[in-house]
């Protein structure tokens, strides 16, 4: 399938929007022709925020106006725990998005290593692996999961990065437009072509780290993103209404925050360690406003898989939490979902006093090679805009500069956090290596077409769309 490489700014964003969303609703390659083998299709929204505080959203957010609330009254919501696994980004992340926690994926901070999620396949990976007439979507304001989305052997189709644009709020505004424009797109789907769309957006991230979780700014940030999702709920609402085709949704967290400013995240506070997974499967209003007390991060790619029909690795630390009955029978129905929540997040505690320091050895040696690498990041782009202002004889030395400092630079990246790497293998992270057989090359001698019979991909092909 074809890869799309989209890097949006707020103009670009309004055009889409103005259209409709036509211009990222059909995927390019795939002609208008039905094919018998296609089944109606199977819509899968994953909304991540990231660092949100689930007793925020309740305290701030728990109103009809917020995406949140909607979200928890159409579906099903488990107060989930990160207790003994590093409240980190880039971990966090990659075990929402390959099913397995951090002693097995060995991802310890937020430098990006892609060889990662060759030996841990993600989510898209797998989808594309498995059944490649799927359309796979991401829509990211933070580049770490664009990376993600475009690693592995078989990447994800259409990638779309949001860059920074005056705030984080208006940042996430625009990633809010263009998940509603692709999901608007789905409207004209002649072949019933399945999709799957993770939309993330970062605002109260930025603000617990730049004010506090327990700031006004940070509250702010969650009361905006409330609003968003209840923006991105109404196009599903609409498009239901106006196709029959349904959307099963998932709106998840990475990790919390701390509340006072400092460190933010990253060590085994409840703050830090209270995560959330709602989840409202497609045609299931039996459960709406329902609490499970047994979600886990790690159940979201598994679910996803399930839902689509693919088979599940066997060395996967999550379940599908709509089919696996330990899971099931933890739903519950508490006449006050609110005060249920509340009173889940209270039962978390800490973990034990040997793994309390070991992961917080773990997160202060993982953060020192990204801080260096923020350092020379930062020197770089100083050095880039003297460059740009094209001086006599100043520019060329800052070039040189330059890359004297990405040379220097990297050696002092790479080596601190190979270091951090074995310190934090030496306390557990990446210990536990696959079970399960990586995914073959595209091309190569094990390679098959899964699911598909090689006689109906001319029907796949619009080679005249390919070529041009």
């Amino acid at each position: 399938m074809t890869t799309v490489k989209q890097f949006l700014c707020g103009a670009a964003v309004a055009s889409l929007v103005a259209g409709g969303g036509a211009a990222v609703g059909t995927q390019v390659g795939l002609s208008t022709l039905s094919a018998d083998w296609m089944l109606a299709a199977e819509h899968v929204l994953l909304i991540g925020v990231d660092g949100v505080n689930l007793s925020k959203i309740l305290e701030y957010a728990y109103n009809e106006d917020s995406g949140f609330k909607t979200a928890m009254d159409q579906g099903i919501t488990g107060a989930a725990s990160l207790t003994n696994h590093t409240t980190i980004s880039g971990p966090s992340w990659s075990t929402i998005l390959t099913g397995v926690w951090d002693d097995k994926h060995g991802v310890i901070n937020n430098l990006f290593r892609p060889e990662v999620y060759t030996q841990w396949p993600s989510v898209f990976n797998l989808i594309e692996y498995n059944k490649p007439e799927i359309d796979t979507t991401i829509i990211s304001n933070w580049d770490y999961l664009n990376q993600l989305a475009d690693a592995g052997n078989y990447p994800v189709d259409n990638n779309v990065f949001v860059p920074f644009e005056d705030s984080w709020a208006n940042t996430d505004e625009l990633v809010t437009a263009l998940t509603i424009a692709r999901i608007m797109g789905t409207l004209d789907n002649p072949d019933d072509i399945s999709s799957f769309l993770f939309s993330y957006q970062v605002q109260a991230d930025e603000a617990g780290h730049s004010f506090g979780g327990g700031s006004e700014e940070y509250m702010q940030a969650v009361i905006n993103l409330g609003a968003n999702i209840q923006q991105i709920l109404a196009a599903i609402a609409y498009v239901r209404a106006e196709t029959g085709d349904d959307w099963s949704i998932i709106l998840t967290t990475d990790h919390g925050h701390q509340q006072s400013l400092g460190f933010g995240h990253g060590f085994q506070s409840p703050n830090e360690t209270t995560s959330f997974v709602i989840f409202d499967r497609a045609g299931d209003d039996a459960t709406d406003g329902s609490q499970n007390l047994s979600y886990s991060t790690a159940d979201i790619t598994p679910t996803i898989l399930s839902l689509f029909g693919i088979p599940l690795r066997s060395d996967f630390d999550g379940v599908p939490i709509h089919l696996d009955p330990s899971v099931l029978n933890s739903n519950v129905t508490p006449v006050d979902l609110q005060q249920a929540l509340y009173s889940a997040i209270a039962m978390f505690g800490y973990p034990n006093i040997g793994n309390d320091i070991s992961l917080g050895i773990r997160t202060v040696v993982a953060t020192i090679p990204y801080l260096l690498n923020g350092v020379f990041t930062d020197i770089d782009k100083f050095l880039q805009g003297i460059v740009d202002q094209d001086i006599f004889l100043i520019s060329a030395l800052a070039q040189g500069t330059q890359w004297v400092n990405d040379a220097v630079g990297g050696l002092v990246v790479d080596s601190t956090n190979a270091v951090a790497r074995a310190i934090a293998f030496m306390l557990g992270s990446g210990v536990i290596a696959p079970t399960d057989a990586p995914l073959p090359v595209p091309g190569g001698a094990e390679f098959t077409v899964p699911d598909l019979d090689v006689s109906d991909l001319s029907l796949l092909l619009d080679v005249g769309a390919l070529a041009g």
